[in-house]
């Protein structure tokens, strides 16, 4: 039975890492950026992005994880877990910081708004910022929900914030939403247009650790009890033939 045991160890330890496996770095340079100011592309497999705007009352820029198809980093509201970007900041107000924003679009009409809008969950916090890393924490950070096309907030309005995992818990069809995830600065309306507050942001790298959803690991774990049990039909097999 030594060979069935030995099987057994490799799927149970190939079970334990998987969650772990799947985790990666995100590269600045092969983001979707757009800013009302100036962006610069640091050279390099994994350059650096920096954003710059004069105005923060007027103007807007930030950094998606995606593509036009959405989901190309394979990452949906139900499996996002931890997300952790490094940045630089600098702003003429030093309360001002950047913010997490998650994007996608709604054919299923989750809010009752109309079929296709482009939804954003909006941090709505302050105190993400330390040590130049920005950290979503699915059970911490809290947001709103936005539509972007309609540009009217949802639920209770701007005021009605929960972490991720609570808009799930309200709204379970959000889980298999693939999403963009990106990182935004300026339109908050602290500094008025005649007295422009500029800001500053280089996202250097991001590191994202999903939680595999519950319906996966179940899969994965039937696969592997079956594939240990037709490892163990063959050992019993195998002893019964050598026994004859």
């Amino acid at each position: 039975m030594k060979k069935f045991s030995t099987a057994l160890l490799a799927l149970a330890t190939a079970l334990a890492i998987s969650p772990a496996a799947l985790a990666g770095t995100l590269c600045p340079n092969t983001a979707w950026t757009y800013s009302d100011g100036t962006t610069s592309v640091a050279a390099g497999p994994c350059g650096a992005v920096t954003l710059s705007i004069s105005n923060d009352a007027s103007e807007t820029a930030f950094l998606y994880w995606g593509s036009s198809s959405y989901g190309s980093t394979g990452l949906t509201f139900g499996n996002l877990g931890s997300f952790n970007t490094s940045v630089a900041f600098s702003a003429d107000v030093p309360s001002e910081e950047p913010y997490y924003v998650l994007n996608f679009q709604d054919y299923s009409s989750i809010f009752g708004e109309a079929s296709g809008d482009t939804i954003l969950m909006i941090e709505d916090q302050s105190g993400n910022l330390s040590g130049g890393n920005m950290l979503l924490d699915p059970n911490t950070t809290l947001f709103d929900l936005y539509d972007n096309t309609t540009g009217m907030y949802l639920a209770g309005g701007q005021s009605d914030t929960n972490t991720l995992d609570g808009w799930l818990v309200l709204y379970p069809m959000l889980s298999n939403e693939p999403i963009w995830t990106g990182v935004e600065i300026g339109e908050d309306g602290s500094c008025p247009p005649e007295s422009p507050c500029s800001e500053t942001l280089t996202v250097n790298s991001a590191e994202f650790n999903p939680t595999p959803e519950p319906s996966s690991l179940l899969l994965l774990g039937t696969g592997l009890l079956g594939l240990a049990g037709i490892l163990f039909r063959k050992e019993i097999a195998s002893v019964l033939t050598s026994n004859s």
